[in-house]
């Protein structure tokens, strides 16, 4: 019996794709495309592009797949931003390979949340403090359950999103689903002495905010994730 080969990606929907992810690119740098904007057509693509239908519509599944691309029905697609849907995808998949851990994972978010809390140590920030101040009050009159999880969800959150770096508020959006089930996880098996840590860590870290003192914030964030590794 003939040995079956392994199956490929057609060299066709692969052409297609990057003919057109290159037009929008282009249209892109031009300034005839922004986010929000309607697509051109179809049978637009398929004029500027010399493909065919079904070559057209596969290139925009893949794009759409990625999180770059919108389609309604009867209306037609849309440029959006959703690429936390695709990099949420790739993380999960990874995790199932085994090719990342929650080690990792949480060594990310390190990184992320200690870029977001330098760059508020150097800035101006009252309205993100505040709201963070009011998270650590929720989390300080919820100290387990299901309260206590979304005040500290609502608490890493806006720290990152005070540090204005769209970038890696996109890659914690991702990452979301995955942080909840940890986060879940975590707040249910740690003891009380780790849970009043915790807070201490959290409480550590807003008043290095109100400070300024870009040390004292470092200290809190490693304290913070060493509690969390550590369960």
């Amino acid at each position: 019996m003939k040995r079956k080969e392994p199956e490929t990606k057609p060299e066709g929907e692969s052409r297609a794709y990057a003919l057109v992810l290159s037009y929008l690119e282009q249209q892109i740098r031009k300034g005839d495309l922004k986010l929000g904007d309607k697509l051109p057509s179809e049978r637009t693509l398929m004029g500027e592009l010399g493909l065919g239908r079904n070559s057209v519509r596969e290139g925009l599944r893949q794009l759409e797949n990625m999180g770059f691309i919108h389609s309604a029905q009867g209306q037609g697609s849309f440029l959006v931003n959703q690429a936390d849907r695709g990099i949420s995808g790739i993380l999960s998949m990874l995790l199932l390979l085994d090719q990342t851990s929650r080690a990792e994972f949480f060594s990310l978010r390190q990184s992320l949340e200690q870029g977001a809390l330098d760059r508020m140590v150097q800035q101006e920030e009252p309205e993100v403090l505040c709201r963070m101040e009011k998270a650590l009050s929720a989390m300080e009159a919820s100290p387990d359950g299901t309260g206590r999880e979304a005040a500290e969800r609502v608490f890493h959150w806006t720290l990152i999103t005070g540090g204005r770096n769209h970038l890696s508020e996109t890659l914690v959006h991702a990452l979301t689903e995955l942080d909840d089930a940890y986060r879940q996880e975590t707040l249910a098996r740690i003891s009380e002495e780790t849970r009043r840590r915790l807070l201490d860590a959290h409480r550590a870290m807003v008043q290095a905010l109100r400070e300024k003192d870009r040390e004292k914030g470092r200290l809190a964030l490693e304290e913070h994730f060493q509690l969390i590794c550590g369960t």
